[in-house]
């Protein structure tokens, strides 16, 4: 793993030791996790999203992260997350690995979503599943942590009208339960979110704390 990838994935972990993950009571609802990958590019820590395609049953066409149902056959909702990763973007168990668990949310059709951070191995080849993602979308960690980027947006989708804070990035709208683990994650860092960015840009690790 790199450098900067080792110093923002040990960052993460420091700021959510002693912040645990939200878990809610949601029996009615079908399990799911998905994975919130890190990946360095142009020098920084990036974040991978996929943009689903419009034939699937579910959200189809939004922005979102890696993931989906728990099989029966999952030792843990980690392992699904990571089992979706490589089968929608083709980045499997040996290049990626879990750093922290996030708040769960329950989507509106019904999914309650255990999400996780995670880091991938450098060079790692890009394999989209084109049943299921039509593109990637990547974007800045720095931005992914800044809550200025999120702004007050209204989603048209489906015959359904939300309103809602949405991030904005290269004319692509990351909004609905991405959007909210996103902002979740920003309320459970707090002044935190500063040292990450710091690390995720490669600053020295004194500056946030590392030895």
């Amino acid at each position: 793993m790199s450098e900067i990838l080792q110093n923002t994935a040990r960052a993460f972990k420091e700021a959510l030791a002693d912040r645990y993950p939200k878990l809610l009571d949601n029996s009615r609802a079908r399990s799911a996790a998905v994975l919130m990958p890190l990946w360095e590019d142009q020098g920084q820590a990036q974040v991978v999203f996929t943009k689903r395609t419009e034939s699937l049953p579910t959200h189809a066409g939004q922005i979102s992260f890696p993931g989906g149902a728990s099989d029966p056959d999952d030792p843990d909702l980690a392992f699904t997350a990571l089992r979706e990763t490589c089968e929608e973007i083709g980045v499997c168990l040996d290049s990626a690995r879990v750093v922290a668990q996030l708040d769960q949310v329950v989507t509106v059709t019904n999914f309650l979503v255990t999400p996780f951070v995670g880091v991938l191995e450098p060079g790692v080849e890009f394999q989209p599943n084109p049943e299921e993602v039509e593109r990637l979308l990547v974007v800045p960690l720095a931005k992914i942590l800044d809550r200025k980027a999120y702004q007050p947006t209204q989603v048209n989708w489906q015959g359904m009208i939300f309103h809602q804070d949405a991030l904005r990035h290269n004319g692509d709208v990351i909004w609905g339960a991405t959007a909210r683990i996103l902002l979740n994650l920003l309320d459970r860092l707090g002044d935190s979110a500063g040292d990450i960015v710091a690390a995720g840009l490669g600053a020295s690790p004194k500056r946030y704390g590392q030895q």
